[in-house]
Order: structure tokens, then C-alpha cells, then sequence
């Protein structure tokens, strides 16, 4: 395949990935985390055929050309590969964000949860009622 062709599809390809990270993005931002994974896969195909372009570009033998008569193009190419890689940080910081939220959610729940199973013993000292035994006969 000519460097030309490789670097066409390079960049379909890593316009490809910029857009399913956009939409990683809005997913997370809809609070849709459910529809994450299949997108997540895609996202590693995807990644996968980017990395086999890159090792035929690569490998190619006219690939000296890539930093002369291509290097328009490499340019372009290297900074669609920035602009992934931003938007990849930010969902990442948005995805974390949110998993922070969901577990002091879960930590409030928690702890109302235990004041609500507290009582007090003849002493005035509180004491956890213990839910999980059963009835005894």
C-alpha cells in the first residue's frame, strides 16, 4: 500500500476514534454509563487497527518521505492524536468525577442507614441492632 493510501486511512481512522471519544464523552455527561462498554469495545478495535496502520507506515519503505513530502499530513495526523487524547483526559476526569460522586452517595446511605439500626441500651449507651439473625423459637 502506498504512503499516501496508509496515511488516508490513518486519518479516517483517527477521525473515527475522535468521534466515538466524543461520544464516551456525552454518555458520561448523560449520566448513560450502561451504553459505555459497547462503545469501550469499539474504542479498542479501533485502537488496535490504528497501531497496525502505524507499524505498516512504519515499516513502509519509502517512510523517510513521511518527514519530507508528507510531512503536511504527519502534522495533521499528530494533532488529530492530541486532540484524542484530550478529550480521552477529560472524560476520564468527568468518569472519575462522577464514580466520586456515586460513592459519597453511597457513603451518606451507608451511614443513615446505621443511624437508623442504632438504639440504646439500659445504660444510655447506643448499640447497633443486629438485623441479620433472624427470629429465634
Amino acid at each position: 500500500m502506498s504512503l499516501a493510501a496508509l496515511l488516508t486511512q490513518q486519518k479516517s481512522q483517527l477521525e473515527l476514534l475522535l468521534e466515538i471519544t466524543q461520544q464516551e464523552l456525552e454518555l458520561i455527561v448523560k449520566r448513560q454509563a450502561l451504553d459505555l462498554p459497547a462503545l469501550a469495545e469499539r474504542k479498542q478495535t479501533l485502537l488496535i487497527n490504528i497501531q497496525n496502520t502505524d507499524a505498516e507506515l512504519a515499516s513502509h519503505e519509502e517512510r523517510e518521505r513521511l518527514t519530507t513530502d508528507f510531512q503536511p499530513q504527519v502534522d495533521s495526523l499528530r494533532q488529530l492524536v492530541t486532540t484524542c487524547q484530550e478529550q480521552s483526559a477529560v472524560a476520564e476526569q468527568l468518569l472519575e468525577q462522577s464514580l466520586n460522586g456515586v460513592r459519597q452517595l453511597a457513603n451518606i446511605l451507608s451511614r443513615l442507614h446505621e443511624r437508623q439500626s442504632m438504639t440504646y441500651d439500659q445504660k444510655g449507651h447506643t448499640k447497633g441492632i443486629n438485623k441479620g439473625s433472624g427470629f429465634k423459637v
